[in-house]
């Protein structure tokens, strides 16, 4: 069957494709084991491109962990791009795995990972793709178990009815245990609802959503969503690695055929965030601060440049500054790349004092862009979301780095924060200006600034879980108000890009749903609605017609403010510190200028 699969992939798909080399599979590095000789075959599933899946780190950690089990097999998916789905449709060809090119319905189970709200239609499109029934109450007993994680599993309700199950927290030993756990249990020749019974009251970090109900008030609130199966957690807690050091980590990631998001070496230097700020569900998802040592990134760096020659080494973290021995670790990874023209990126920092110093530190490496994310150009809002952020080491940081050489800067706004003023949003605008200009003293032409604006979209199991989201008005206009600014600055040194407006509200009706989204999410899906966040297939209008047709209106979920005893639809998924959540919430809105005093 898989032969005839793969000829039939040959001679129909690949000639008639865009880029038929993101469906060859066979790439440096992966990994295939024959299903005759493991107990277990898993197919993980990503719910966007093969250019983005395959620059996921997380994706590839799953990968590595699964493999190293010698009773398991795990091979990858990703969304084929629309041109090849229709061939797929017309020819007959079923979804298959970039490894042996067998058919995902095939596999024992299919783990797709929940990245954002907006892969939620192409969590559909990949069981469509593969003929698996979408929910999964009307699966059959010899389809695969369908296995959700990632950053929004804890706030999964809009699309817990199409997983058997959900794992909350760090996937890399969780997962691993849940297969160990079905390995077992599928030999007692259980049925699949005893299996999926069992599998959720063994473990406390699995959620078997079709054993929980949910019930609500007559004006659409949510009572309560509980087990109606005793052995069941009330709350669903997360799974977190404790030792990243010692966790499976790996250091020879394939090589794609074809261009991606990220052509580079990917090392998480630690887990979790001590900033916490107020809009960013990470920040309260992750769990406590866990740092991977220099010694094992340094190994993990050599292994992997050895493994595939990629010239750029990028340290990840949510707040990469804030790792206690970044100083040393730059030195140490310039005195191991120092001969071989290999570039260190750091994403995702965040200015402080300790960062001054990091421009001067990898002024002999071969320098990537420099990306700041600021959010707010008011001191008075930063304080209140807990961005640490002062101008002043925003200045000192942007100097070092216009001494050391770079003449690139990417920041990161967000605009919609409680209290927030007309004048704090045209500071963005003038901050922007002044980190420009500053590059004249250096001496030298203004930077080139590319400022990325995006909406505020409150999210669960944070402070801002409470807020309504602003209107559709209100963002543009401040839109229109950066605009008009920016055009009265001479030069071209400032560029504005913004998330698109619509994406941002549908993300906030998701980001804060019940199950009762399901069917229009469905319903969106089966009327042409997939990959939301590409622009060039993004249609809100596909989503406002399905509320409309399911009665459910999305301000309900999006631009509602909730008063501090509303149940939420993730009260049971790890939300048992609310209590803490809405008392930061009001310190944020009775600071100077907030909500209370605009």
């Amino acid at each position: 069957m898989t032969e005839r699969l793969s000829d039939k992939i040959d001679a129909l798909l690949l000639p008639l494709v865009r880029k038929p080399s993101q469906y060859l599979g066979g790439e440096v590095n992966q990994i295939i084991k024959s299903p005759n000789q493991v107990d277990v075959t898993v197919a993980l599933a990503f719910p966007d491109t093969y250019a983005i899946g395959m620059s996921h780190l997380g994706f590839a950690i799953l990968y590595d962990a699964l493999n190293r089990l010698p009773h398991v097999a795990a091979e990858r998916v990703y969304c084929p791009w629309i041109d090849a789905a229709d061939i797929m449709r017309t020819e007959k060809i079923p979804l298959f795995s970039w490894e042996s090119r067998r058919p995902l319905h095939e596999f024992d189970i299919v783990g797709i990972t929940l990245q954002h709200e907006l892969s939620y239609s192409n969590l559909l499109y990949l069981l469509d793709l593969a003929g698996i029934a979408f929910y999964a109450a009307r699966r059959q007993e010899d389809e695969p178990l369908i296995i959700g994680g990632g950053p929004l599993a804890d706030c999964c309700e809009p699309v817990a009815d199409f997983f058997d199950l959900v794992i909350l927290g760090d996937g890399e030993e969780a997962l691993p245990a849940v297969i160990d756990a079905f390995r077992q249990l599928r030999k007692t020749k259980c049925t699949r609802r005893e299996l999926l019974l069992e599998l959720g009251q063994r473990f406390n970090f699995v959620y078997v959503p079709q054993f929980y109900h949910c019930e609500y008030n007559s004006d659409g609130t949510l009572v309560n969503c509980v087990p109606n199966e005793t052995g069941l957690p009330t709350c669903i807690r997360r799974t977190m690695v404790d030792d990243l050091d010692s966790a499976v980590f790996p250091t020879a990631p394939i090589i794609p055929y074809t261009d991606t998001v990220h052509d580079r070496i990917a090392i998480e230097i630690m887990r979790g965030c001590p900033q916490r700020c107020a809009f960013c569900i990470s920040g309260h998802t992750k769990g406590k601060v866990r740092c991977r040592s220099v010694e094992n990134i340094l190994d993990i760096a050599w292994q992997s440049y050895l493994a595939t020659g990629h010239d750029t080494v990028s340290l990840l973290s949510l707040s990469s500054s804030d790792y206690p021995e970044l100083s040393r670790l730059l030195q140490q990874l310039y005195q191991k790349f120092q001969d071989k023209h290999v570039g260190i990126s750091l994403p995702s920092l965040r200015v402080d004092k300790q960062l001054h110093e990091v421009p001067a530190q990898i002024t002999n490496v071969r320098r990537e862009g420099l990306t700041v994310a600021v959010e707010t150009a008011s001191d008075r809002i930063r304080r209140a979301i807990g961005k640490h952020v002062a101008d002043s080491d925003l200045i000192a940081t942007m100097e070092q780095a216009y001494r050391a050489g770079w003449r690139k800067v990417k920041l990161y706004f967000m605009i919609g924060f409680p209290g927030e003023t007309e004048n704090d949003i045209l500071d963005i605008v003038n901050l922007t200006q002044q980190i420009s200009n500053l590059r004249r003293e250096v001496p030298g032409s203004p930077a080139e600034i590319n400022a990325t604006v995006s909406f505020l979209v409150p999210k669960p199991h944070t402070p801002f879980a409470w807020i309504p989201q602003q209107t559709e008005d209100y963002f543009q206009n401040a839109k229109n108000l950066i605009l008009d600014a920016r055009r009265q600055f001479r030069g071209k040194s400032l560029k504005f890009k913004f998330h698109n407006l619509q994406r941002s509200l549908l993300e906030a009706v998701f980001s804060r749903g019940d199950r009762r989204l399901s069917c229009p999410l469905e319903t969106a899906y089966r009327n042409g609605a997939r990959f939301d966040s590409w622009d060039e297939c993004f249609s809100y209008g596909l989503y406002l017609d399905a509320f409309k047709q399911h009665n459910l209106d999305p301000a309900f979920y999006s631009q509602r403010e909730r008063p501090a005893d509303e149940s939420f639809p993730w009260d049971h998924l790890a939300g048992d510190n609310k209590k803490q959540l809405h008392q930061r919430l009001q310190q944020i809105i009775k600071v100077p200028g907030g909500s209370e005093n605009k």
